[in-house]
């Protein structure tokens, strides 16, 4: 029997040094380190019990949660924060978010807290898509002939990029690129 018990903190303590080793280089979800667990024990632990498997690393995850090495909702909330600041869309960010195998719920608290306590952050990141992809007031070409054609291409670009007509069509109707980047500027000094 004590062999038994020597045999289980072996097993414990082989998953919890994976889970600080990966956790010390990565942020991660709860969902990636119980794949990352999984994949060291299908690789390093192959004669042990899968379902007593199961369990350690399930401890081993609340121990690590507990401890404050994993978040979801403090990941998400960075991720949010990042992809904004990258010019991506709320459809852009959700879609990611899900792939980190977050919970919706999460998800939409996170989302709901960010777009209501900072204003306009879908015009934000609508800028600085703009800005990254030269169109709207960042083109730097003359327009020519048909500038119907450029907008539909413009709008199209917003659109596949997931932005709505509403907020493409608010980034469009700046001026120029200096009434682009101001705009911004007072985004980010709002409170």
């Amino acid at each position: 029997m004590e062999e038994n018990n020597e045999h289980r903190l072996d097993i414990k303590k082989s998953l919890m040094n994976k889970s600080l080793s990966y956790l010390s280089k990565f942020s991660s979800t709860e969902n990636k380190l119980n794949s990352i667990l999984h994949s060291f024990s299908e690789k390093y632990l192959k004669n042990v019990n899968r379902q007593q498997l199961s369990k350690e690393i399930a401890l081993v995850i609340q121990k690590c949660k507990d401890h404050g090495y994993i978040d979801d909702k403090k990941f998400t909330e960075n991720k949010i924060d990042k992809y904004i600041n990258l010019g991506k869309s709320k459809k852009y960010i959700i879609f990611n978010l899900k792939n980190y195998g977050i919970n919706n719920s999460i998800i939409e608290e996170c989302l709901d807290d960010f777009f209501n306590s900072k204003i306009d952050n879908n015009i934000k990141a609508a800028i600085i898509f703009a800005r990254k992809k030269s169109i709207g007031p960042f083109y730097k070409k003359p327009i020519g002939p048909s500038p119907e054609k450029l907008f539909n291409k413009w709008f199209g670009s917003f659109a596949r990029a997931g932005f709505n007509y509403d907020i493409s069509k608010k980034v469009l109707n700046f001026e120029t690129s200096f009434d682009a980047e101001n705009f911004l500027c007072n985004i980010d000094n709002k409170i």
